[in-house]
């Protein structure tokens, strides 16, 4: 079944949640993050992904979960890659069967548990 709808990189809902609804800029936001300007910028545009560090940061200063912002890369990391690994055309990997023991020889044992 393919997804209809793209997932977001986050930094997109970032300018919206952050720069766009609090009226924040990028330079006063990383101020309030402690990282750098850059930094921010290269998350917000979709040229860098956005780290675990970065998320914890943001739920420590704006709130919600470092945990929802991982999810939200993680997925846009994954619908990023399947083109690649489609072009691979790889096989999925199907054991041998090795030659069938005699059924005599597979049933378990009868043994005897004594209860208390």
């Amino acid at each position: 079944m393919k997804r209809k709808m793209k997932f977001e990189h986050p930094g997109i809902i970032i300018k919206e949640l952050i720069f766009d609804e609090k009226g924040l800029s990028i330079t006063d936001a990383a101020e309030l993050l402690g990282v750098t300007r850059t930094a921010l910028s290269n998350v917000a545009n979709g040229k860098a992904d956005l780290s675990v560090d970065m998320s914890l940061r943001m739920e420590y200063v704006f709130g919600g979960t470092a945990e929802f912002w991982q999810r939200m890369q993680a997925a846009y990391n994954v619908e990023q890659a399947r083109p690649h690994i489609a072009k691979l055309k790889l096989k999925r990997y199907k054991p041998k069967l090795k030659k069938s023991l005699p059924v005599k020889e597979t049933k378990s044992r009868d043994r005897k548990v004594k209860v208390a």
